[in-house]
């Protein structure tokens, strides 16, 4: 039976977060009373995605302790040595056999969005601000072929939108980004990367659409001005 199942990278030690968490992980981050973890997760079950899995590593007891039993917590003890490439592609398992959101734990979105990112979906949607291309950000750009590439390497002026942090994908198109991204890391490469790096080759095989959203509907917090600006918009 294929479902919806959703996975959370909440891994990493958000170094640059660090005078807002007090090093806490960012997903225990509040915003209006509430962490981002939880929101997200009331979020996901409002939208009928109760299958859902977080994969943890810095400070792993407290992420247990919001969840509860309300996900599926997966340790990954290379959290300080790899990025979400390999975090991904150990847990690559979690991609197949249902259709699947991959969501980065330190972005908050509007419940629109949330919702909007399973509409129409017929490969991989990639939740996208197309008014928007800011640096230091992971930006997104089609290839005259169709083809999608993302990442910091694309210059703003190149640039269709930013990359929100949230994706979903059919069962076929999630089984596809599991074998990229292990690949990739049975190779060596990809340690310091992002798991959409791959999504130049997965582009070729499945169709990748961008679902526009709105630049107040969404913030990722990496340091203060992005945690004030999160508060301003979901406050």
């Amino acid at each position: 039976m294929t479902y919806r199942r959703a996975i959370l990278l909440c891994a990493g030690r958000g170094t640059r977060a660090r005078d807002i968490t007090e090093g806490q992980p960012k997903c225990l981050i509040r915003i209006n009373g509430e962490t981002l973890i939880s929101r997200l997760l009331n979020q996901l079950a409002r939208n009928g995605v109760t299958d859902v899995h977080v994969i943890v590593g810095h400070e792993a007891d407290k992420i247990a302790r919001e969840v509860g039993d309300r996900a599926t917590l997966h340790y990954y003890p290379d959290f300080e040595r790899t990025n979400n490439l390999w975090t991904l592609a150990t847990h690559a398992h979690l991609l197949r056999d249902h259709e699947c959101a991959v969501l980065f734990g330190d972005v908050i979105v509007s419940d629109q969005a949330v919702a909007d990112l399973w509409e129409g979906l017929s490969g991989i949607n990639l939740l996208v601000d197309l008014s928007t291309r800011l640096t230091g950000t992971m930006r997104v750009r089609r290839a005259v072929d169709g083809g999608v590439d993302m990442g910091n390497h694309i210059a703003p002026a190149d640039a269709d939108g930013n990359y929100v942090g949230f994706l979903s994908a059919t069962s076929t198109a999630a089984a596809l980004l599991a074998d990229a991204i292990v690949v990739e890391m049975a190779a060596g490469r990809g340690t310091d990367a992002y798991f959409t790096s791959v999504m130049a080759d997965v582009s070729t095989a499945v169709p990748v659409s961008f679902v526009d959203v709105k630049s107040d509907e969404w913030a990722e917090i990496d340091d203060g001005d992005d945690y004030l600006l999160a508060k301003e918009r979901f406050e």
